[in-house]
């Protein structure tokens, strides 16, 4: 998977950087388990969002941010996402290609998040981690799906195969945390 990954993505992924789930509920569970720090712990979801994020959130003792997004083109609106971090975000969480509305992110809409994320982090003394939520990665035809550690350090990856395979049922799926994102040893460990 590491070798896969890195010939299509063109960044070196190592096999000790992929934690593998039961599919990707179970790899956004595992994740936001290790990011839930205290009660005050807040993950910032778009709207619309995958509805399950709710409780994967909720059932690990955070909070779920909701932020709606720009109604005219479904990307993130980042002025109103601004709006809505705060000391407490331990992570931001995009879906795309989105369920339920099939946008795909643009490279400027993630840049441009990336960028707030910087900021955001540095103004509040901790990292705002990118959760990139990419069960449909393979399922976009004709637009780019950008790879989002290319583009922001702090990201891990939730996948999983069963609709890129068409597997339904089957679960199976992984975590990729980078070791070059900010404690990305530690957070693998957790």
């Amino acid at each position: 998977v590491a070798e896969d990954l890195t010939h299509r993505f063109g960044m070196t992924i190592r096999p000790e950087e992929l934690f593998f789930t039961c599919g990707a509920a179970a790899a956004l569970i595992s994740v936001i388990r290790a990011l839930t720090v205290s009660p005050d712990s807040e993950f910032v979801a778009i709207a619309p969002y995958f509805p399950e994020y709710l409780p994967f959130v909720e059932s690990n003792g955070g909070k779920l941010v909701s932020v709606p997004a720009d109604l005219d083109t479904f990307q993130i609106s980042l002025d109103i996402l601004e709006a809505h971090l705060t000391s407490h975000t331990q992570a931001v969480l995009v879906n795309s290609p989105n369920n339920p509305t099939g946008v795909v992110y643009s490279r400027q809409t993630l840049e441009g998040l990336a960028e707030l994320l910087r900021r955001k982090s540095t103004q509040f003394g901790h990292p705002i981690y990118l959760i990139s939520d990419e069960p449909y990665r393979e399922l976009a035809y004709g637009v780019e799906v950008p790879f989002v550690p290319g583009i922001y350090r702090d990201t891990l990856i939730c996948y999983s195969y069963s609709k890129s395979l068409s597997l339904p049922g089957e679960r199976i799926g992984y975590v990729y945390v980078p070791q070059a994102a900010t404690d990305g040893k530690a957070l693998y460990a957790a």
